[in-house]
């Protein structure tokens, strides 16, 4: 059911930077977790742990790291064949799988839609022997994909950080003022082509909300480099459907969705690679444990369980921002049908049961630059005001064997019941008919017969990916 619930502030600093009420020492803490503030003298605690080791260089040692990588790389994806793991899940109402739907309008009762995105978790794995790559999809815990729980969240309760795209220190913007004056968050302003300024939208009163824990392979005293993708179902290279800010603790990242852009070395992937905007230039994301971070970071900072969680340091957020297309295919979009979308296959049985949970917090950060950052690609993009704006909230989670506990599931299941407690709507715009939400696209909300059949014709003319090789590739992917 859709129902309204109290009209209260996120507590959360990834939405609400400088806005949060917290005491003194607490927002110390914030500040300097989300780059704020400068940190105290002794911090160079961070480069000189990691200056201490050297690390073996030698072939035989790369060849044993990247195998040892690579089974907890299969460890983590085999979460979502887990059955124990899926069936805590589902006591909670949550699902475990490999490819999100991430959707600004999908018609009623349907898996299909005007305005639909297919979001995954990727990380490239490369063999220094033959320097080849291979790309995984890694698990996310969510609300079902189909019914597509929401939550409508007053837009102005939403900001992110921006100056990083500047290479200036990071500062509390709200989300209203990024997209209200989008040219002034963008490294080069000229990217964008015409003289229009904003992506605000006069309806533009909520912002729709999806929450969601994504997990990472990442052993001790290890990282994980990755990318969340995003692949738009309408979009294609010149005429993009959706715009994307991606924002993290260290700044707020901007980009138009053509699904083939930025690709990995690995080969096409399902959708495009999102990277963090460090001044003008690339950079993928990484993770890094809680535990690894607390220890480098003993001598800068001091952080409790509560504000290490309160300072957002393994939250990320994705949002979409649909814009007009010169010429859409019809007005067909949609997710993937039962044969493309798996993540609700029959589980096999337990996988890890004689091993041990050792989930724990991701602090995400980015690495190294990789080329130039593209933002507008030189179009001239205009908001399309008949869908909402979406944003994804994740909590990225750190494990290096595939195990989930009823702890691990309890905390998820907190922190993504916290998101949907201060919205001022929360249900189903896929399953509820018609709810009045504010968050309701305009337009036709039945599928049509032809769907599937204009879909595939638009996939190959346009994006130049036939069915057949649209479901070989993701089964490479999920590794079937």
């Amino acid at each position: 059911m859709n129902k309204p619930v109290s009209n209260k502030l996120i507590v959360l600093p990834l939405l609400l930077g400088s806005l949060l009420g917290l005491a003194s020492s607490a927002s110390v803490v914030l500040a300097q977790s989300w780059g704020i503030t400068p940190a105290p003298a002794n911090g160079e605690a961070d480069s000189e742990a990691s200056s201490t080791v050297e690390a073996d260089s030698s072939p035989i040692a790369a060849d044993a790291s990247y195998e040892r990588y690579g089974e907890v790389i299969d460890l983590t994806k085999s979460m979502i064949y887990d059955s124990q793991a899926q069936q805590l899940a589902d006591e909670k109402g949550l699902q475990i799988m490999d490819i999100t739907w991430e959707d600004t309008g999908r018609y009623d009762n349907s898996s299909v839609g005007p305005n639909i995105s297919d979001m995954t978790i990727q990380v490239e794995h490369r063999d220094p022997r033959s320097d080849q790559s291979q790309l995984h999809l890694m698990p996310v815990i969510r609300y079902p994909n189909f019914a597509d729980r929401t939550a409508d969240i007053p837009l102005q309760n939403l900001s992110v950080l921006t100056g990083n795209e500047k290479g200036q220190d990071v500062e509390p913007t709200l989300l209203a003022d990024v997209l209200e004056n989008l040219r002034t968050y963008l490294s080069n302003p000229e990217s964008w082509a015409g003289r229009k300024n904003s992506l605000l939208a006069e309806q533009d009163s909520h912002v729709l909300v999806s929450a969601q824990a994504a997990f990472l392979p990442i052993p001790s005293e290890g990282e994980a480099t990755f990318n969340p993708v995003l692949f738009n179902y309408q979009s294609y290279p010149g005429d993009p459907a959706v715009l994307t800010i991606l924002a993290t603790r260290e700044g707020t990242s901007v980009t138009v969705i053509d699904n083939q852009r930025d690709g990995f070395d690995a080969g096409r992937t399902w959708g495009q690679r999102l990277f963090f905007n460090q001044n003008g230039d690339r950079a993928s994301l990484t993770g890094k444990r809680m535990s690894d971070y607390r220890t480098e970071s003993a001598e800068t900072l001091e952080l409790s369980p509560l504000n290490s969680e309160e300072a957002g340091l393994n939250m990320v957020m994705l949002i979409q921002v649909p814009l007009k297309q010169k010429e859409p295919f019809g007005n067909f979009l949609g997710a993937q049908n039962d044969v493309m979308m798996e993540s609700a296959a029959p589980l096999s049985s337990t996988l890890q049961s004689s091993s041990r949970s050792n989930v724990e917090a991701a602090v995400i950060s980015h690495g190294e630059v990789e080329g130039p950052f593209t933002e507008i690609d030189n179009l001239a993009i205009e908001r399309d005001p008949n869908f909402p704006i979406r944003a994804t909230i994740q909590f990225y989670k750190a494990t290096d064997n595939g195990v989930v506990s009823e702890a691990d599931l309890a905390e998820i299941d907190e922190q993504i019941q916290r998101i949907y407690a201060d919205a001022d709507y929360v249900g189903s715009l896929v399953t509820d008919s018609r709810t009045g939400r504010p968050t309701e696209y305009e337009g036709n909300h039945e599928q049509p017969e032809d769907w599937w059949e204009e879909f595939w014709q638009h996939s190959e003319n346009r994006q130049g990916m036939s069915r057949e090789a649209a479901l070989e590739l993701l089964r490479r992917l999920r590794g079937r």
